[in-house]
């Protein structure tokens, strides 16, 4: 595996993270003569604004796009969304398709043209769910405005094969999931824009929280959204923390084979 040029990798993290998530890989992508920019979408990382303020997907999306926009004409990127992030990433080889030369979707929603974004998408397994806390800023008679996995679960279903300083580095950044984003709205898309562009999907083989086959039955299934490729990958849900050279080695494959 590998790639004979440098090539711009864009990084959109899943929910509750931030573009801090991805510093292993960043560092050695640039380490690798590419260009690597990890971005933080609103309410996440080190932007300011309160998870629960966020009351729209346009809101919460609304960095990329200012990414996007200040983006040279002529330059492509390959972008790459975990989890959360893929719905990003869909919105980006939309609006964006003459900059995306190819998609990753890392263990990453990926779904219909049309489909609502509603709380349905955060159906977890019960045992998940039990250690899940919400915060209720409309009152406690409204929809939830955000949602947090509780510390002591995130190690059995999000890092299970990631390195204890990277589970610590977790608890200490991770934020709450804006969830009012998630307000019926949808990513609409077309053949002409966000068919045109290649797009790659990797299954997380070890992954607790979206198991390889629901990753199959959520994401893949439906005809709009068959892949150009499906990779399996023997990580957690996180492989950025348990195995960044693996993934690098297969996001350079990528860019080879596509960009």
């Amino acid at each position: 595996m590998g790639v004979s040029e440098p090539r711009h990798f864009v990084l959109i993290h899943g929910g509750g993270l931030g573009a801090w998530c991805w510093y292993k890989v960043v560092d050695l992508l640039r380490k690798k003569g590419h260009k690597a920019t990890a971005i933080d979408l609103t309410g996440c990382g080190i932007d300011h604004t309160d998870p629960n303020t966020v009351t729209s997907f346009m809101e919460y999306n609304q960095p990329l796009v200012d990414f996007f926009e200040a983006l040279p004409a002529n330059e492509k990127v390959v972008l790459v969304g975990h989890d959360l992030g893929g719905l990003s990433v869909t919105y980006a080889m939309e609006h964006f398709h003459q900059n995306v030369s190819v998609s990753v979707y890392l263990a990453a929603m990926m779904l219909p043209s049309g489909f609502p974004l509603t709380l349905e998408l955060f159906e977890l397994d019960p045992e998940v769910g039990a250690h899940i806390e919400y915060t209720f800023g409309d009152g406690v008679h409204a929809m939830p405005t955000a949602l947090y996995v509780l510390e002591k679960m995130q190690p059995q279903v999000f890092y299970n094969m990631s390195p204890s300083e990277d589970i610590v580095l977790a608890s200490l950044l991770s934020k709450p999931v804006p969830l009012r984003m998630l307000n019926g709205s949808c990513i609409d898309y077309t053949e002409e824009n966000y068919g045109s562009i290649p797009k790659v999907y990797i299954k997380t083989m070890q992954d607790k929280i979206f198991a390889a086959d629901a990753q199959e039955e959520a994401f893949l299934s439906d005809p709009e959204c068959v892949p150009s490729e499906i990779r399996e990958f023997d990580s957690d849900h996180c492989p950025f923390f348990s195995k960044p050279v693996e993934l690098i080695e297969q996001l350079e494959d990528i860019a080879s084979t596509y960009a």
